[in-house]
Protein backbone atom coordinates (compact mmCIF):
# COMPACT_ATOMS: atom_id res chain seq x y z
CA UNK A 1 0.00 0.00 0.00
CA UNK A 2 2.85 2.26 0.61
CA UNK A 3 4.14 1.99 -2.52
CA UNK A 4 0.65 2.42 -4.06
CA UNK A 5 0.03 5.92 -1.79
CA UNK A 6 3.48 7.17 -3.33
CA UNK A 7 2.82 6.42 -6.80
CA UNK A 8 -0.63 8.44 -6.38
CA UNK A 9 1.37 11.20 -4.83
CA UNK A 10 3.79 11.28 -7.76
CA UNK A 11 1.15 11.35 -10.14
CA UNK A 12 -0.65 14.33 -7.96
CA UNK A 13 2.77 16.10 -7.94
CA UNK A 14 3.99 15.90 -11.51
CA UNK A 15 -0.13 16.85 -12.61
CA UNK A 16 0.28 19.90 -10.53
CA UNK A 17 3.83 20.94 -12.32
CA UNK A 18 2.00 20.62 -15.76
CA UNK A 19 -0.78 22.56 -14.02
CA UNK A 20 1.65 25.21 -14.17
CA UNK A 21 0.47 29.42 -13.86
CA UNK A 22 -0.07 30.45 -17.46
CA UNK A 23 3.12 32.80 -18.62
CA UNK A 24 1.34 36.01 -18.64
CA UNK A 25 3.41 38.87 -20.62
CA UNK A 26 2.57 42.61 -20.34
CA UNK A 27 3.00 43.89 -23.40
CA UNK A 28 2.09 47.26 -22.91
CA UNK A 29 1.17 48.86 -19.63
CA UNK A 30 -1.89 47.29 -18.14
CA UNK A 31 -2.35 44.94 -20.92
CA UNK A 32 -1.71 41.30 -20.85
CA UNK A 33 -1.00 38.17 -23.15
CA UNK A 34 -0.50 34.68 -22.79
CA UNK A 35 0.55 33.63 -25.63
CA UNK A 36 -0.83 29.74 -26.59
CA UNK A 37 1.36 26.53 -27.74
CA UNK A 38 2.23 26.19 -31.41
CA UNK A 39 0.41 22.71 -31.43
CA UNK A 40 -2.07 21.42 -33.83
CA UNK A 41 -5.27 19.70 -31.90
CA UNK A 42 -4.91 16.11 -33.44
CA UNK A 43 -1.34 16.14 -31.66
CA UNK A 44 -1.17 16.84 -27.64
CA UNK A 45 -3.56 19.63 -27.68
CA UNK A 46 -4.65 20.41 -23.91
CA UNK A 47 -6.87 23.47 -24.54
CA UNK A 48 -3.95 26.40 -24.63
CA UNK A 49 -3.10 26.77 -28.32
CA UNK A 50 -4.10 29.91 -28.47
CA UNK A 51 -3.38 34.16 -27.36
CA UNK A 52 -5.47 34.98 -24.29
CA UNK A 53 -5.31 37.82 -22.38
CA UNK A 54 -6.73 41.47 -20.42
CA UNK A 55 -6.78 44.74 -20.19
CA UNK A 56 -7.08 46.65 -16.70
CA UNK A 57 -8.78 49.85 -16.90
CA UNK A 58 -8.98 52.96 -14.02
CA UNK A 59 -12.53 51.12 -13.37
CA UNK A 60 -12.82 47.87 -15.10
CA UNK A 61 -11.30 44.96 -16.91
CA UNK A 62 -11.79 43.40 -20.24
CA UNK A 63 -10.81 39.53 -20.65
CA UNK A 64 -10.07 38.96 -24.47
CA UNK A 65 -10.29 35.12 -25.35
CA UNK A 66 -10.18 32.55 -22.60
CA UNK A 67 -8.78 29.68 -23.85
CA UNK A 68 -9.87 26.16 -24.78
CA UNK A 69 -10.92 24.42 -21.22
CA UNK A 70 -12.84 26.18 -18.02
CA UNK A 71 -9.50 24.82 -16.38
CA UNK A 72 -7.18 27.59 -18.34
CA UNK A 73 -9.92 30.38 -18.00
CA UNK A 74 -9.67 29.74 -14.10
CA UNK A 75 -5.60 30.12 -14.56
CA UNK A 76 -6.54 33.43 -16.53
CA UNK A 77 -9.16 34.58 -13.83
CA UNK A 78 -6.14 34.07 -10.74
CA UNK A 79 -3.56 36.07 -13.26
CA UNK A 80 -6.15 38.28 -12.84
CA UNK A 81 -6.80 38.57 -9.92
CA UNK A 82 -3.02 38.37 -9.01
CA UNK A 83 -2.51 41.59 -10.54
CA UNK A 84 -6.50 43.47 -10.14
CA UNK A 85 -9.29 43.31 -7.62
CA UNK A 86 -11.55 45.76 -10.10
CA UNK A 87 -14.30 43.94 -11.70
CA UNK A 88 -14.58 41.99 -15.04
CA UNK A 89 -16.88 44.12 -16.84
CA UNK A 90 -16.31 42.29 -20.16
CA UNK A 91 -15.36 38.76 -21.65
CA UNK A 92 -14.89 39.31 -25.68
CA UNK A 93 -14.61 36.25 -28.02
CA UNK A 94 -12.89 36.86 -31.29
CA UNK A 95 -14.35 34.28 -32.76
CA UNK A 96 -16.02 30.78 -32.17
CA UNK A 97 -13.26 28.18 -32.39
CA UNK A 98 -13.00 25.97 -29.68
CA UNK A 99 -9.47 27.18 -28.39
CA UNK A 100 -10.90 30.36 -27.92
CA UNK A 101 -14.78 29.83 -25.86
CA UNK A 102 -14.47 27.11 -23.27
CA UNK A 103 -12.65 29.10 -20.81
CA UNK A 104 -15.71 31.97 -20.66
CA UNK A 105 -17.79 29.20 -17.81
CA UNK A 106 -14.84 29.90 -15.50
CA UNK A 107 -15.99 34.14 -15.38
CA UNK A 108 -19.97 33.30 -15.05
CA UNK A 109 -19.70 33.92 -11.56
CA UNK A 110 -17.53 37.15 -12.01
CA UNK A 111 -21.43 38.64 -13.88
CA UNK A 112 -19.32 40.16 -16.35
CA UNK A 113 -20.94 41.07 -20.18
CA UNK A 114 -20.11 38.34 -23.01
CA UNK A 115 -19.44 40.08 -26.26
CA UNK A 116 -18.92 38.82 -29.57
CA UNK A 117 -20.27 39.07 -33.53
CA UNK A 118 -24.03 38.70 -34.07
CA UNK A 119 -23.15 35.27 -36.00
CA UNK A 120 -21.21 33.87 -32.61
CA UNK A 121 -24.21 32.32 -30.82
CA UNK A 122 -25.55 30.15 -34.00
CA UNK A 123 -22.14 29.16 -34.57
CA UNK A 124 -21.63 28.20 -30.99
CA UNK A 125 -24.85 26.27 -31.07
CA UNK A 126 -24.09 24.22 -34.68
CA UNK A 127 -20.56 23.41 -33.63
CA UNK A 128 -21.76 22.10 -30.13
CA UNK A 129 -21.83 18.57 -30.93
CA UNK A 130 -18.59 18.40 -32.76
CA UNK A 131 -16.52 20.36 -29.65
CA UNK A 132 -17.94 18.07 -27.21
CA UNK A 133 -16.43 15.02 -29.15
CA UNK A 134 -13.06 16.50 -30.09
CA UNK A 135 -12.64 17.93 -26.13
CA UNK A 136 -13.83 14.68 -25.14
CA UNK A 137 -11.49 12.49 -27.74
CA UNK A 138 -8.49 14.76 -27.26
CA UNK A 139 -8.67 15.99 -23.64
CA UNK A 140 -11.29 13.55 -21.47
CA UNK A 141 -13.39 16.28 -20.95
CA UNK A 142 -16.87 15.07 -20.15
CA UNK A 143 -19.36 16.73 -22.59
CA UNK A 144 -21.29 18.34 -19.69
CA UNK A 145 -18.11 20.08 -18.98
CA UNK A 146 -17.58 21.68 -22.00
CA UNK A 147 -20.00 24.58 -21.09
CA UNK A 148 -20.42 27.29 -23.99
CA UNK A 149 -21.33 30.76 -22.75
CA UNK A 150 -22.53 32.84 -25.77
CA UNK A 151 -22.35 36.11 -25.86
CA UNK A 152 -24.85 38.92 -24.12
CA UNK A 153 -24.03 41.46 -26.45
CA UNK A 154 -23.12 41.20 -29.60
CA UNK A 155 -21.98 43.33 -32.68
CA UNK A 156 -23.32 43.32 -35.79
CA UNK A 157 -21.27 43.30 -38.97
CA UNK A 158 -19.62 46.40 -39.88
CA UNK A 159 -20.40 47.72 -36.24
CA UNK A 160 -18.16 49.21 -34.23
CA UNK A 161 -19.19 49.81 -30.64
CA UNK A 162 -17.08 51.03 -27.74
CA UNK A 163 -16.52 49.87 -24.38
CA UNK A 164 -15.19 51.41 -21.32
CA UNK A 165 -13.00 50.25 -18.66
CA UNK A 166 -12.43 53.67 -17.00
CA UNK A 167 -9.84 55.91 -18.77
CA UNK A 168 -9.81 53.13 -21.47
CA UNK A 169 -11.55 52.74 -24.48
CA UNK A 170 -11.96 49.39 -26.27
CA UNK A 171 -13.46 49.67 -29.92
CA UNK A 172 -14.89 46.17 -30.82
CA UNK A 173 -15.61 45.67 -34.34
CA UNK A 174 -17.62 42.68 -36.57
CA UNK A 175 -16.42 41.48 -39.83
CA UNK A 176 -18.55 40.15 -42.89
CA UNK A 177 -16.98 36.37 -43.42
CA UNK A 178 -13.63 35.82 -43.51
CA UNK A 179 -11.73 33.74 -41.29
CA UNK A 180 -14.90 32.71 -40.13
CA UNK A 181 -18.39 34.10 -40.04
CA UNK A 182 -17.99 35.90 -36.81
CA UNK A 183 -14.77 37.39 -36.54
CA UNK A 184 -14.08 40.86 -34.37
CA UNK A 185 -11.10 42.86 -33.74
CA UNK A 186 -10.62 44.65 -30.23
CA UNK A 187 -8.79 48.08 -30.29
CA UNK A 188 -7.14 49.51 -27.24
CA UNK A 189 -7.70 52.78 -27.85
CA UNK A 190 -4.92 54.43 -25.67
CA UNK A 191 -2.04 52.38 -26.54
CA UNK A 192 -3.34 51.66 -30.33
CA UNK A 193 -2.74 47.90 -29.81
CA UNK A 194 -5.05 46.02 -32.37
CA UNK A 195 -5.96 42.27 -30.73
CA UNK A 196 -6.63 40.42 -33.95
CA UNK A 197 -8.13 37.37 -33.19
CA UNK A 198 -7.49 35.26 -36.28
CA UNK A 199 -7.54 37.29 -38.39
CA UNK A 200 -4.03 37.04 -37.72
CA UNK A 201 -1.65 34.67 -37.61
CA UNK A 202 1.80 34.75 -37.09
CA UNK A 203 4.34 32.00 -37.25
CA UNK A 204 1.81 29.11 -37.38
CA UNK A 205 0.32 28.33 -40.47
CA UNK A 206 -3.38 30.44 -40.86
CA UNK A 207 -6.43 28.54 -41.08
CA UNK A 208 -9.23 29.05 -43.21
CA UNK A 209 -12.98 28.37 -42.08
CA UNK A 210 -14.82 30.81 -43.57
CA UNK A 211 -14.34 32.49 -47.02
CA UNK A 212 -10.76 33.02 -48.44
CA UNK A 213 -11.61 36.38 -50.86
CA UNK A 214 -13.81 37.62 -47.58
CA UNK A 215 -10.44 36.82 -45.14
CA UNK A 216 -7.68 38.57 -47.92
CA UNK A 217 -10.51 41.63 -48.59
CA UNK A 218 -10.76 42.42 -44.83
CA UNK A 219 -7.15 41.79 -44.08
CA UNK A 220 -6.75 45.09 -46.67
CA UNK A 221 -9.25 46.67 -44.74
CA UNK A 222 -7.14 46.33 -41.39
CA UNK A 223 -3.86 47.05 -42.51
CA UNK A 224 -4.97 50.35 -44.02
CA UNK A 225 -4.21 51.31 -40.23
CA UNK A 226 -1.32 52.07 -38.31
CA UNK A 227 -1.21 50.06 -35.41
CA UNK A 228 1.80 50.71 -32.95
CA UNK A 229 1.27 46.84 -31.91
CA UNK A 230 -1.09 43.73 -32.46
CA UNK A 231 -2.01 40.62 -31.24
CA UNK A 232 -2.55 37.70 -33.38
CA UNK A 233 -5.16 35.14 -32.54
CA UNK A 234 -1.66 32.49 -32.92
CA UNK A 235 1.83 33.47 -32.35
CA UNK A 236 4.08 36.56 -31.19
CA UNK A 237 2.52 39.84 -30.78
CA UNK A 238 4.14 42.20 -33.33
CA UNK A 239 5.36 45.44 -33.53
CA UNK A 240 5.74 45.76 -37.04
CA UNK A 241 2.07 44.44 -38.18
CA UNK A 242 1.87 46.21 -41.50
CA UNK A 243 4.66 42.95 -42.12
CA UNK A 244 2.55 40.70 -40.35
CA UNK A 245 -0.66 41.08 -42.38
CA UNK A 246 0.94 41.16 -45.73
CA UNK A 247 2.83 37.71 -44.69
CA UNK A 248 -0.65 35.63 -44.16
CA UNK A 249 -2.44 38.10 -47.03
CA UNK A 250 0.49 36.56 -49.15
CA UNK A 251 -0.26 33.38 -48.08
CA UNK A 252 -4.06 33.31 -48.62
CA UNK A 253 -3.56 34.71 -52.21
CA UNK A 254 -0.85 32.26 -53.71
CA UNK A 255 -3.47 29.79 -52.44
CA UNK A 256 -6.56 31.50 -54.30
CA UNK A 257 -4.88 31.64 -57.25
CA UNK A 258 -2.89 28.30 -57.02
CA UNK A 259 -6.07 26.05 -56.59
CA UNK A 260 -7.97 28.16 -59.52
CA UNK A 261 -5.42 27.36 -61.79
CA UNK A 262 -5.38 23.75 -60.30
CA UNK A 263 -8.78 23.74 -61.30
CA UNK A 264 -8.82 25.22 -64.45
CA UNK A 265 -5.85 22.66 -65.59
CA UNK A 266 -8.26 19.48 -64.29
CA UNK A 267 -5.76 19.13 -61.19
CA UNK A 268 -7.78 16.85 -58.83
CA UNK A 269 -8.15 18.03 -55.09
CA UNK A 270 -5.71 14.75 -53.89
CA UNK A 271 -2.83 15.95 -56.20
CA UNK A 272 -4.02 19.32 -54.84
CA UNK A 273 -3.46 18.73 -51.46
CA UNK A 274 -0.34 17.18 -51.98
CA UNK A 275 1.43 19.70 -54.43
CA UNK A 276 0.00 22.84 -54.08
CA UNK A 277 2.51 25.92 -51.92
CA UNK A 278 4.94 23.29 -51.27
CA UNK A 279 7.41 26.15 -51.47
CA UNK A 280 5.57 28.28 -48.29
CA UNK A 281 6.62 25.53 -46.24
CA UNK A 282 9.50 26.90 -44.55
CA UNK A 283 7.51 29.68 -43.80
CA UNK A 284 5.17 28.59 -41.57
CA UNK A 285 5.09 26.32 -38.60
CA UNK A 286 2.59 22.98 -38.66
CA UNK A 287 2.42 23.62 -42.39
CA UNK A 288 1.98 20.19 -43.95
CA UNK A 289 -1.04 19.69 -42.10
CA UNK A 290 -2.85 22.80 -42.11
CA UNK A 291 -1.89 23.60 -45.50
CA UNK A 292 -3.60 20.62 -46.59
CA UNK A 293 -6.75 21.31 -44.56
CA UNK A 294 -7.05 24.78 -45.90
CA UNK A 295 -7.17 23.41 -49.61
CA UNK A 296 -9.06 20.56 -48.77
CA UNK A 297 -11.56 23.49 -47.90
CA UNK A 298 -11.07 25.97 -50.23
CA UNK A 299 -10.82 23.80 -53.61
CA UNK A 300 -14.76 22.90 -53.19
CA UNK A 301 -15.94 26.10 -52.17
CA UNK A 302 -13.76 27.60 -55.54
CA UNK A 303 -15.01 24.46 -58.17
CA UNK A 304 -18.44 26.46 -58.34
CA UNK A 305 -16.41 30.11 -58.93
Amino acid sequence: MKINFLFIFLQLFFSVELMAQLNIVEVRPGMFVHQGEHLDIDEGYHGDICNIGFIIGNESIAVIDTGGTIEIGEELLSEIRNRSNLPIRYVINTHVHLDHIYGNAAFINETPIFVGHENLPKAMQLRKAFYEKLNFDFMGVDPKHSVQVPPTKTVKINEEIFLDLGGRLLKVKAYPEAHTNNDVTILDVNSNTLWAGDLLFIERTPSIDGDINGFIKVLDEIKEDQYSLVVPGHGTPSKDPHLAFEKIKSYLEKLRDAIRLAIDNGVGLHEATETLLSDESSNWLLFDVQNKRNINYVYPKMEWE
